[in-house]
């Protein structure tokens, strides 16, 4: 008996299939014992590298890890004698350096244990590692160290600079023989949060940070669009709102306010020019909801909820405000025409992530203080001492160095927002004066992105005050 042709296709095809699925599953093990295997190497390097990294004396790299473009490293003084760590080089190029507290691998970095060499006045940091001391670090190698997607990275020619504490004996150098072989991962930042890069000159590494004024979930802090900002509340509750957020959570640090001042101040989109006031035709950064008080617009004389979308940034509440071709510079409050373009909420980063209501709406405390109330001689505060002032016209920042402007010939004209300096006592009656920033909903020409009062005590609560937490 004949067997049938389409029978014997049949018996064909399925003979077919299955040598097909043979060398498939072949060919998936052969991949499945390659990428064991190169990651079985990856591994076997990884560890190799550091049991050479933690060998070497009198610095030993206990651990690492690149984290985007930051390579973080726990290293421990071997030596006798405390170290100095006043650098690392990375390819012969050397990269801004950030001391950390252990386990803190994010947000600002600059020496806060007490043996640490830090100067308020110049910002400069020297980490100190007493002998047998470790201590983490990081190195911002943007441009130089680039991970470009992968899971691991071979960092070449990586040496540290460094000197031996209580001696003469200065720029010893440390250069391993072997390549770092490091993990590479990102920062990622919570739902509603962005990211800011770090900022040397202020000793600020990456960190991240609520993308809007924190709002009131019970008795949790959270970045939402919808709702208006968690207000009477003072600066210390707000940082222990913060804290208890997690491991490495606080309450914003002025350092880190002012990392995303200049960086938003870099950004082209964030400026306007002026076509009203004094200033008429000038170059000025938006001053958000700062326009309204109790006066006129009374209309507006209360805080807003944000915008779930980020192109509505002259939102009022409600809807995207239509507002008169006016742009006002400096800024106008107390006007029934006050709501001009320059009423934006947003800014923009370097990343393109955008940053609801940094001047304007509610003004927000940071975690810094002053605790004088003197401004000459060891006192802390900003001189002159006379009330509201330009920045232009401080001669002396005293402690607060770092509040200095990028370019010192701005002020209120600019929308930079003017300073409050006094050397008399607090709101509450003590000598602490807490930090707050931005403005408010009718500070005016008060408002912008450096405005800082310092008439206030951690203590004490307003109306028109709230906060935002980083990481």
């Amino acid at each position: 008996m004949n067997t049938p042709r389409h029978s014997t296709r049949a018996q064909g095809a399925t003979e077919y299939l299955v040598i097909l699925g043979a060398v498939l599953l072949v060919s998936l093990v052969v991949v499945s014992l390659t990428s064991a295997s190169t990651s079985s190497q990856v591994s076997m390097k990884q560890q190799q590298s550091q049991a050479y990294w933690s060998s070497l004396s009198p610095i030993k790299v206990l651990s690492s890890k690149v984290v985007d473009s930051n390579l973080v490293l726990q290293v421990q003084n071997a030596g006798t004698s405390t170290i100095r760590l006043d650098g690392i080089n990375v390819g012969g190029t050397d990269l801004p350096i950030y001391p950390y507290g252990a386990g803190d691998y994010y947000g600002p970095a600059y020496c806060s244990r007490p043996n640490d060499n830090f100067s308020e006045q110049s910002m400069n940091c020297s980490l100190m590692i007493g002998a047998g001391e470790s201590a983490y670090v990081t190195a911002q190698g943007a441009g130089i160290i680039d991970c470009g997607g992968k899971t691991g990275i071979e960092i070449s020619d990586v040496r540290f600079a460094y000197s031996l504490g209580g001696s003469s004996i200065t720029n010893l150098l440390l250069k391993g023989d072997k390549p770092l072989v490091t993990s590479c991962g990102t920062k990622s930042c919570d739902t509603n949060w962005v990211k800011v890069p770090g900022n040397s000159s202020l000793l600020v590494n990456d960190f991240c940070m609520m993308k809007y004024e924190a709002k009131q979930s019970g008795v949790t802090a959270i970045s939402n669009w919808s709702g208006t900002p968690w207000v009477n509340i003072n600066q210390t509750y707000a940082a222990d709102r913060c804290s208890v957020l997690g491991a490495g959570y606080h309450l914003i640090r002025d350092r880190e306010w002012n990392t995303v001042a200049s960086n938003v101040a870099n950004v082209p989109a964030n400026w306007f020019t002026a076509n009203a006031g004094a200033s008429s035709g000038s170059a000025c950064l938006f001053g958000g909801h700062m326009e309204c008080n109790s006066t006129s617009p009374a209309s507006c004389y209360f805080s807003m909820n944000a915008s779930s979308d980020d192109a509505q940034g002259y939102w009022n509440g409600t809807t995207n405000a239509s507002v008169s071709v006016t742009a006002n510079c400096p800024f106008i409050a107390n006007s029934s025409s006050a709501r001009g373009l320059e009423t934006r909420r947003t800014f923009y980063l370097s990343t393109g992530d955008v940053i609801w209501d940094l001047t304007g709406n509610v003004g927000e405390w940071t975690d810094a203080m002053i605790t004088s109330s003197s401004c000459v001689g060891s006192g802390t505060m900003p001189v002159p001492c006379t009330g509201w002032i330009e920045y232009s016209d401080v001669s002396n920042f005293m402690s607060a160095n770092w509040t200095r402007l990028p370019n010192s010939s701005w002020n209120y004209t600019q929308g930079i927002g003017r300073l409050y300096s006094d050397p008399d006592t607090a709101s509450d009656g003590g000598s602490a004066h807490a930090f707050l920033r931005g403005g408010r909903w009718g500070s005016g020409v008060l408002a912008g992105m450096w405005a800082l009062d310092l008439s206030y005590a951690p203590s004490y609560v307003m109306t028109n005050v709230g906060f935002r937490c980083a990481r």
